[in-house]
């Protein structure tokens, strides 16, 4: 902050009700206890490096709304009496912090509507929060207690709720029905959780703005899924996870219902998982026991029930599935007409994107009776890269039609040889570039090597080329 700035904003907030900002000044001990006057209102001390809060400090501060604390990386302790004099206390923020255990004082901050914990990686232990009843956003999220403060179930008046917690072995039942007023929710359901449980979330889901789950078994997940009929919240991310991940935030994402599987087993022979009917987003990371995103889905006499997949979907995501052979087949195209972004990585074995499941059809595409044309009209981004044994885009000399594309990323593909790519035409019959096309980035060795089912389709996209070297 300039000086003149900051100088202004002191002699503002030296008048009652006093603030106190040191934000970000690298102190190392923690305001004297003459500093805490009784007319603060707002305190600010985050983005420091303060090891300890004097042991009997306890300032009287009633008329205290916020206290800031956040970052402060290698604070750990906080004296039992330091808040029995701020009942006031509206907002308190310990993200970020050393913290191992919340002061029982806490319990009786009966105006407290903001309590942040978010990343207190050491925190093990939350004392009861039923007294809490003005409480609206409580965050969790990333600290390590193994089991949810008592008292949640009198918190009627949270509306955004954080319990993403590694160490949960279980959420118990009971609690979330009793939430009525919850806008967004992340929970970890935990290595033993309760079917009762994983249904009250789902029957919360038409109030949500936005639901962030982590499951630890594919049967809870399904349950989950099923308990929804196949649709979830206004904005979802649900998380099916074999080992801990650092958490997503939703804002991230660009589509709002979206599941990411990490290194787990989806296709388990008494269940194979059930996706929801409008997800858009899906992200398969280590998945090594499908060969093709056709594995996952429903199926009548043999063949995939498209009916039964998200038409929705916008975003493919395929990273680290080692026994990848394929993406889909014709028959799910259908249901791919919406998609936007279709990126793989390090799929060691995946030779095409698109593959002809049924024998009818790949006789009929060798005598060329019908034409092998893969239409996807909202594509914008491809992106390919590390895929030692990919061939084409499809399988049988087929050709790839999305107009729409803006960007294409091509890397570290040696056994590629064609594209794929239609072009559109002009009246005059030669082709032209996608109109929408930005930027074609690849390796200059591969782009001279592939081969083109159009004439001068390479002279076309040459201008859209930045060439990469590795």
């Amino acid at each position: 902050m300039h000086d003149l700035i900051r100088d202004m904003a002191l002699r503002i907030t030296s008048k009652s009700p006093l603030f106190t900002v040191k934000a970000g000044l690298r102190l190392l001990k923690f305001p004297g206890e003459q500093e805490w006057e009784e007319n603060l209102s707002r305190v600010s001390l985050m983005r420091n490096d303060i090891e300890e809060i004097p042991s009997n400090m306890s300032p009287h501060c009633e008329i205290l709304s916020t206290l800031l604390l956040q970052h402060n990386l290698y604070l750990q302790r906080i004296p039992e009496c330091f808040f029995v004099h701020m009942h006031g206390l509206k907002v308190l923020n310990l993200s970020h912090t050393s913290i191992e255990v919340l002061p029982n004082s806490v319990s009786d901050l009966t105006n407290l509507r903001s309590l942040l914990l978010q990343d207190c990686l050491s925190l093990t232990r939350v004392p009861s929060v039923a007294k809490l009843l003005a409480l609206q956003y409580l965050d969790l999220e990333g600290t390590w207690i193994e089991e949810v403060p008592k008292g949640m179930e009198m918190l009627e008046n949270l509306s955004h709720l954080y319990l993403y917690l590694p160490p949960l072995k279980k959420f118990p039942a009971g609690i979330l029905p009793r939430l009525r007023n919850l806008y967004k929710l992340k929970l970890s359901f935990g290595n033993e959780a309760l079917r009762e449980t994983v249904e009250e979330a789902a029957s919360l889901s038409d109030g949500l703005d936005s639901f962030e789950g982590y499951f630890s078994k594919l049967k809870d997940f399904n349950i989950y899924v099923k308990s929804t009929d196949g649709r979830g919240s206004k904005n979802y991310c649900l998380l099916l996870l074999a080992y801990h991940v650092p958490p997503f935030v939703m804002a991230d994402l660009e589509v709002g219902k979206s599941v990411r599987l990490f290194a787990c087993k989806i296709c388990e022979r008494e269940e194979p998982i059930v996706l929801p009917e409008d997800v858009q987003y899906l992200e398969m990371f280590a998945v090594n026991d499908v060969a093709s995103l056709n594995d996952v889905l429903p199926r009548e006499q043999g063949l995939v029930n498209i009916g039964q997949f998200s038409h929705d979907l916008k975003v493919l995501w395929f990273d680290y599935c080692g026994n990848l052979k394929n993406l889909f087949s014709l028959r799910l195209l259908p249901a791919l007409q919406n998609l936007e972004v279709l990126q793989v990585y390090k799929c060691f074995l995946i030779e095409e994107i698109v593959a002809v499941e049924d024998e009818e059809t790949e006789k009929e595409l060798a005598t060329n009776t019908i034409i092998n044309t893969v239409t996807l009209p909202r594509l914008k981004k491809l992106y390919f890269s590390k895929l030692p044994e990919f061939k084409s885009f499809c399988s049988n000399n087929g050709v790839l039609v999305c107009n729409s594309l803006q960007e294409i990323e091509v890397y570290n593909c040696p056994k590629l040889k064609r594209l794929s790519l239609s072009l559109p035409l002009l009246d005059n019959g030669q082709p032209s570039s996608p109109a929408a096309l930005k930027v074609i980035k690849t390796e200059k060795e591969l782009w001279e090597s592939l081969e083109w089912d159009q004439a001068n389709a390479k002279d076309v996209l040459n201008p859209y080329c930045k060439f990469v070297g590795f």
